[in-house]
């Protein structure tokens, strides 16, 4: 009898062994499932990419999203062309800013990012600017490819203005336009600020030329990208990344963080003379 109460139980025994079994194969599921995906990534595009510091909204974007499936993104910064030829290749998992159509056998994620390309001038100027007719005959800085992209009125209004001229650096656009050496520059309203902000901050600008007001001009439709994968797996367990931390206000908690990082905040709170500047006007959607 004593033997019995004390030999284990062969039922009991058996069904702890087929639960440590499936324990491990859901752990060994789990952790084939989490990859290591190469992402590329053609331009350093502050604040949405900031490769000096491989971050940015768009980066951070990609990583929690990836990161709610397990998985991890490494960056690979190469030139546009070769991002489609490696992506072709199967050299890299998925790339970055991208939208649909533009590249075959290929999985496209839900719209990722949305960028706002306006028509920035200073108040006052006092410019009426509705539409693209009314940039002729004005002094026009846009950003490197823009008459390539932001379609055919825009690229004929850049063929027949003699003032109209492309900026590879587009720090350069928002300098010249807060020292008055353009009356409008061409660009996406959060890489102004974070450019103005990057201004002052090396010294190119000072506390009177940010008391200036830029207003933006919306006369070109949000442009929305969305991320393409090889892998449909990949792109799917992106997309329920992506719709998880919409939800649960990460992704609103991280585009406070870039608000802040555009912001002159903590400049005004160490400065006697400088006062939190309204960057720009008409800059919510």
């Amino acid at each position: 009898m004593t033997q019995n109460l004390n030999k284990p139980n062969s039922s009991v025994a058996r069904c702890n062994r087929f639960k440590l079994m499936g324990f491990l194969t859901l752990c060994g599921a789990q952790l084939c499932q989490a990859a290591e995906i190469k992402i590329g990534v053609s331009l350093s595009i502050p604040p949405y990419v900031i490769q000096e510091t491989n971050s940015g909204i768009e980066l951070e974007l990609l990583n929690q999203a990836l990161a709610v499936k397990g998985h991890t993104a490494s960056i690979q910064y190469l030139p546009l062309a070769r991002t489609f030829h490696e992506l072709r290749e199967g050299k890299l998992d998925g790339i970055i800013n991208i939208k649909d159509g533009t590249l075959d056998n290929v999985f496209y994620s839900n719209v990722a990012i949305t960028y706002q390309n306006c028509a920035i001038s200073l108040e006052d100027n006092n410019f009426t600017i509705n539409n693209i007719d009314d940039l002729n005959n004005k002094q026009v800085v846009s950003f490197q490819r823009a008459s390539s992209l932001l379609g055919e009125e825009f690229a004929k209004m850049a063929k027949a203005n003699s003032g109209y001229q492309e900026q590879a650096r587009q720090v350069q656009q928002v300098y010249m336009l807060m020292k008055h050496r353009a009356d409008v520059v061409v660009m996406d309203k959060n890489i102004f600020k974070y450019y103005l902000k990057q201004a002052y901050l090396e010294g190119k600008l000072t506390e009177k030329d940010l008391k200036q007001q830029a207003i933006c001009h919306k006369i070109f439709p949000p442009t929305e990208y969305k991320f393409a994968f090889l892998s449909e797996q990949i792109r799917d367990d992106f997309n329920v990344g992506l719709k998880q931390i919409t939800q649960d206000g990460s992704l609103v908690a991280l585009q406070e963080k870039y608000r802040r990082l555009m912001s002159f905040e903590t400049e005004a709170e160490a400065s006697t003379k400088l006062t939190e500047p309204k960057i720009i006007k008409n800059d919510s959607y």
